[in-house]
Formats: C-alpha cells, sequence, structure tokens
C-alpha cells in the first residue's frame, strides 16, 4: 500500500554547520533588580539585594539555536506561548539613528541593529529558521501555540514550513495587521500589511476571545433590524476577525513609545495577541527579541517570559524598556562563546565618598569622573561624558562574575537630549573588601564596567 506524505517545501539545504554546538555552557552574567535613580545626589532606600533563587525572566544573549538546544534538554521549560518576529529576507542592514547632545549642538549617531542580508538566498534563509522551528515545537507545551510575524517576502515559504513542523491541521489563524504610512511606488499596491500565523501544538489550545468596538452604525440600530429581537449587542462589543486596521505601526519618530529600533512592533499588538492566546501565570518566549515589546507586555499581562537576540543593540533597548517600566527581577545569560561584556571604553569613577554611616548602613556618593566610549578614537571634554551614556548601573557588591544591578541612573524624561545624572547616591551595608562596579551602557550600544574597593 503507497504511503502519501503530506506536500513539504524542497530546497537546496545546507549541512546547518553554522548552527552553535550543542556543547555550549549557559551561564548568568547578571542580574537586574530595578531601582531607577533620576536626579543628581538623590539618596534612595537600600535597593533589594540579589537573590540566589533562580529568576522569573530571562534575557538571552547570543545565539536563538544555541538557546532552543539548551531548551529542549531541560525538562521543566516547556512554553505556553512562542512569538517570532524573524528576519523577513529584505535584503536590508537596519539601522538606529538618535540624536545626542543639546538640542543647539545635536550630534546624530547612526547604530547597527541587524543585517537582514542572506548571501545563499532563499536556501540560506530557510536553513536558519527550518530547525529553529522543529526546535521551538519540541518546547511548546501541549495546549501552547506559536505565532510567527512576517511579511510578503518570505509569509508563502514560512506557511510551507509551520504545515510540516506544527501539522496543517494544527493551523488556527492567519491575522492580517494592517497599518498606514506612506509609500512612493507607482507599480504596484502600497504593501501595507504584516501576517502572523498562528499555530497550536494540539486541538486542545488556549484561546480567550477579543473585542472590538461596535460600529458606530450598528450601535444606533442595534442588531434587531436585522436579527429580530431576541438577539442584543454584546456588551463587550463584537468578537474580533482577523484583519486588524486597529493599532498602526509606530511611524512618528517622537511618539514616547519609539525606542529607535528600526523593527519595533507597538505594545497594543502584542497586548492583544498575549491576552488572547495565554493566561496569566503562563511562559511566553520571544527568540528575535528585537526592542523587547514582548516582555513588556508580558510584565503587564502577569506572564513571565524568555527572550533572546544577539543584537547587542536590541540587548540595551530592551533593557531600557524594561527598566523605565519598572520589571521584575531578571537575569541576563549568555554562553561560553558570548564575551561577557564589551569591555573597550575609557571609564574612570569618583572615589566613593561616605555622607552618612551609622555601623549598619551607609550613604554613599557614587559618580563617573569621565567616560569616553571606543567609538571614539580621541579624547573628548569630560563636561561631554554624559552625553554618550544612554544609562548606567551600580552593583553596590560586586562578586568580579555575576553584575548585580540594584540601581539604575537615567534620563527623567528625554532619553538622549537632557544631561544624564553623574554623580549619585545610594545605600549601601558595611562590609570589608566590598567592591562597588559602575557598567555603563553608552549611545554605542557598548558596554563598559570598572569597579572600586569601598572603605571598611
Amino acid at each position: 500500500m503507497e504511503v502519501k506524505l503530506p506536500p513539504r517545501l524542497v530546497w537546496n539545504r545546507g549541512d546547518n554547520t553554522d548552527q552553535a554546538p550543542g556543547n555550549l555552557v549557559y551561564y548568568e552574567t547578571a542580574r537586574l533588580n530595578v531601582n531607577p535613580v533620576t536626579e543628581n545626589q538623590a539618596y534612595f532606600a537600600a535597593a533589594d539585594p540579589a537573590s540566589a533563587d533562580p529568576a522569573r525572566n530571562l534575557w538571552f544573549c547570543g545565539d536563538n539555536y544555541a538557546l532552543l538546544e539548551m531548551l529542549c534538554k531541560v525538562n521543566n521549560s516547556q512554553l505556553d506561548l512562542i512569538y517570532i518576529d524573524p528576519p523577513y529576507m529584505t535584503d536590508t542592514d537596519f539601522m538606529s539613528t538618535i540624536s545626542i547632545g543639546g538640542y543647539a549642538q545635536a550630534q546624530h549617531i547612526n547604530r547597527e541593529a541587524f543585517c537582514d542580508r542572506w548571501p545563499g538566498g532563499l536556501d540560506a534563509y530557510l536553513d536558519m529558521l527550518y530547525p529553529r522551528l522543529q526546535l521551538m515545537h519540541k518546547i511548546l507545551a501541549r495546549k501552547g501555540s506559536i505565532l510567527v510575524h512576517v511579511d510578503w517576502h518570505t509569509s508563502h515559504y514560512v506557511r510551507v514550513l509551520l504545515d510540516e513542523v506544527f501539522g496543517a491541521q494544527n493551523f488556527v489563524n492567519e491575522i492580517a495587521w494592517c497599518f498606514g504610512g506612506g509609500s512612493s511606488s507607482h507599480r504596484y499596491f502600497h504593501r501595507k500589511h504584516d501576517l502572523i500565523f498562528w499555530y497550536a501544538k494540539s486541538s486542545e489550545y488556549t484561546y480567550n476571545p477579543q473585542y472590538r468596538p461596535y460600529t458606530k452604525g450598528t450601535l444606533q440600530r442595534g442588531l434587531t433590524t436585522v436579527k429580530g429581537e431576541r438577539y442584543k449587542l454584546n456588551e463587550e462589543g463584537a468578537l474580533m476577525q482577523d484583519w486588524w486596521t486597529d493599532i498602526n505601526k509606530i511611524l512618528s519618530p517622537t511618539a514616547r513609545e519609539n525606542l529607535k529600533y528600526p523593527t519595533q512592533k507597538p505594545r497594543e499588538l502584542l497586548r492583544r495577541l498575549i491576552a488572547a492566546i495565554s493566561k496569566p501565570g503562563d511562559k511566553v518566549a520571544d527568540f528575535f527579541a528585537g526592542s523587547g515589546t514582548l516582555g513588556e507586555v508580558c510584565d503587564e499581562l502577569g506572564r513571565s517570559w524568555i527572550m533572546c537576540d544577539n543584537s547587542k543593540l536590541a540587548l540595551q533597548t530592551s533593557l531600557y524598556r524594561l527598566i523605565s517600566a519598572g520589571t521584575p527581577p531578571l537575569a541576563i545569560a549568555g554562553t561560553s562563546q558570548m564575551p561577557a561584556d564589551n569591555q573597550t571604553g575609557l571609564l574612570l569613577l569618583k572615589e566613593p565618598e561616605a555622607r552618612f554611616e551609622n555601623g549598619e548602613e551607609m550613604l554613599l556618593a557614587v559618580g563617573i569622573e569621565y567616560f569616553r566610549p571606543a567609538a571614539l578614537e580621541q579624547d573628548i571634554p569630560a563636561a561631554q561624558s554624559g552625553d554618550y551614556i544612554e544609562f548606567w548601573e551600580i552593583d553596590p557588591d560586586y562578586d568580579q562574575r555575576c553584575f548585580n544591578s540594584c540601581y539604575q541612573v537615567i534620563r527623567p524624561r528625554h532619553r538622549f537630549k537632557e544631561p544624564i545624572p553623574l554623580e549619585v547616591g545610594v545605600k549601601v551595608t558595611p562590609k570589608a573588601g566590598r567592591l562597588l562596579a559602575v557598567k555603563v551602557w553608552d549611545v554605542f550600544a557598548n558596554q563598559t564596567l570598572a569597579a572600586v574597593k569601598l572603605p571598611d
């Protein structure tokens, strides 16, 4: 008897030798306990010490294939929802342009976000995506779902891959996200929508119906005109369809939500997806994290999360977002083949000064004397050091292995424009031989760390 195989996508498959080797070590490089500082010489309550317990949320720096392989080996790593927004094969180098310094002397800086070029063409793109989808299928819980966000470049190929990996019978929805914005083409209809493919692991998937407001006409006439007296309008609105026109892209460069990451998705889009296809307490993951929208929305909705990206700008943008939003404690991890930090800039700290001490706690003035990012070959005036700092962190008890960020110094309003505090006050517990460390995240998305011994 002849066995019929389902249709499959055929391409010139590579040997996947560029995938991360399976013996990489997963290790924690930093922890973030959010306690933002926005003013010079402001003394705050002592930050909570870093816990030895595993953090609820994880940001993984590096190749998502390595993380996926490691998650497959952990028994309790099953995920309830995966959302990915992978490269679209656009043949583009995505850049982030920011303006630093005062308004009168603004300086424009271009930063690399990620490269979406594939020298091997479509074959190379599919070689990247296919094995990752297979691993995502393995770590998805039985009642879990995956959302794959794509556009016209590769959507038709990705749909066939998903049919093969997850099963055509587990296809749930093709969501069209429609948006506005300018376009200059006179050769075709303006391409103004993305597609989000929703596949479930099984027929027992989570779904919480979402509603939209009724149209003005429906509210005026009700349903009785068409359907009769026994039909009434639902108090929650009309059931949501798979064609979304009410959430626009982040188009304005001055929009409050705009974090200057080129492929950033709006919070409302992720909020609708996560609210619909997961429950409070579920674990959600994004393996192409970008600006970190998923993490912020999961925090709001009571889901734990895992995010991963190999772009240093993605990590920095995500951390700034999460600090500003007051995220719960999180771990930052990587592999043994990933540098712990980009220790490339010149960072000179002021000698910490004790302002008050009573034996149980000490008020300590901590400051930056001078900073020059590695991207600048020549020295800069000390007064301009702050212009090149996006934010900086303090670990008041640095163990020289894992940086425990207990204080984060950020600008209070405008992310790059106004002066950033370069000296702040923090509370620490006196301890012999204690090291205090400062980590600077500069506007070029590099990190620089310096440590100083505190007085006994």
